[in-house]
């Protein structure tokens, strides 16, 4: 009994939670004219104070702390009975497919601007004076999905490849009690997803916000040392 319950108290075998994820929303790839990148869209609706933060990835992380609920999608095989043997009719795996969406909720600060940010991003699949679709290429992204434990370490993980958002579901206005929060739902259609190396642990959602906080001040430092310095230094 004992080890039965020291099994279940350990980190490896306690049950996992629901409420404990993390998002990482890859950029499309900028193309020639300098479009196309994630962080192009995003910082016209980020406040002064946090423009610092446009460059890389770590540009989206209040927008991906804002995720209120997700989805780890699913796999499906399709399949077809083989009459060419004698018996039993076998049945053989013909093909796979990832047809669902994903949906992803999230909490709209006052400016909305979670709206407007993926709003952006489908206007980069279209042009909106000729209707013209653009070059898929230049519009797909990725998106990662975390499974965390109780100390915020990523467990599991699936990257979703060639993802963008097909669908910004419609927002409810009315006069429901001041405390209750505007919500948004976004579906990403993707391509297919590939598992992430469970035993790459990375780091916490705390760690990774201490890393791009440092880094942002030491771009502000090193933006302020005259060059002759700057060429001393490591």
């Amino acid at each position: 009994m004992n080890d039965v319950l020291a099994a279940f108290r350990s980190d490896d075998g306690s049950y996992a939670t629901t409420n404990r994820y993390e998002i990482v929303i890859g950029q499309p790839r900028p193309n020639s004219k300098g479009g196309g990148g994630l962080q192009n869209i995003f910082a016209p609706f980020l406040r002064s104070g946090l423009a610092g933060y446009v460059e890389g990835a770590s540009g989206l992380r209040g927008l991906q702390l804002r995720a209120e609920s997700v989805q780890l999608p699913g796999r499906n095989l399709s399949t077809s009975d083989d009459p060419n043997i004698y018996g039993p009719i076998r049945t053989v795996a013909d093909g796979v497919s990832f047809a669902e969406d994903i949906n992803i909720t999230f909490q709209c600060s006052t400016e909305l601007w979670e709206r407007k940010f993926f709003e952006k991003w489908q206007e980069n699949c279209f042009d909106k004076k000729s209707w013209n679709m653009k070059y898929y290429d230049d519009y797909v992204g990725s998106l990662s999905i975390f499974h965390l434990d109780k100390q915020d370490n990523r467990r599991f993980g699936l990257k979703c490849m060639e993802c963008y958002p097909k669908t910004l579901v419609g927002m409810d206005l009315n006069y429901a009690p001041a405390t209750d929060i505007a919500k948004l739902t976004v579906g990403f259609v993707f391509r297919y997803w590939e598992a992430l190396d469970i035993n790459d642990k990375g780091t916490s959602i705390l760690g990774n916000m201490a890393n791009t906080i440092i880094d942002h001040a030491e771009r502000n430092i090193m933006r302020n040392v005259p060059g002759v310095i700057q060429k001393l230094l490591p």
